[in-house]
């Protein structure tokens, strides 16, 4: 058990792995995705929120037994909280994200640096 987990009962530890699971396997889709569209970060961002509450409407429209306008904006204000949760969180770890991502940019041009070029040379 990690720190993150540190304190929680096992069910909630096995539900928190497994979405941490599906968020790497959906974040690989999403990058070769882009790669392959050469989209950018910010572009891609916007188009995942949109999906993102496309399909909370979605599940809001399937999973609810009379769906109404109405309803659907209160299930929308709740999403919002989440989202606005989610972002509050980034801000508060903005300075340990920012240094773990200096850390991968240096170890990553590191790599590149000892790999050869294509004349067999390091660079």
């Amino acid at each position: 058990m990690n720190s993150r987990n540190d304190g929680l009962d096992e069910e909630t530890e096995a539900a928190m792995d497994e979405l941490y699971r599906h968020g790497v396997a959906l974040h690989q889709l999403v990058q070769e995705y882009m790669d392959e569209h050469d989209l950018t970060d910010e572009m891609t961002s916007l188009i995942l929120l949109n999906m993102s509450v496309r399909m909370r409407m979605v599940g809001y429209a399937l999973g609810t037994e009379k769906p109404s306008a109405s309803g659907l904006k209160l299930d929308l204000d709740r999403f919002r909280r989440d989202i606005d949760d989610c972002v509050r969180d980034a801000k508060k770890n903005a300075d340990q994200f920012i240094a773990e991502a200096k850390e991968a940019l240096a170890a990553a041009e590191n790599e590149a640096d000892d790999e050869p070029d294509e004349r067999g040379v390091p660079q």
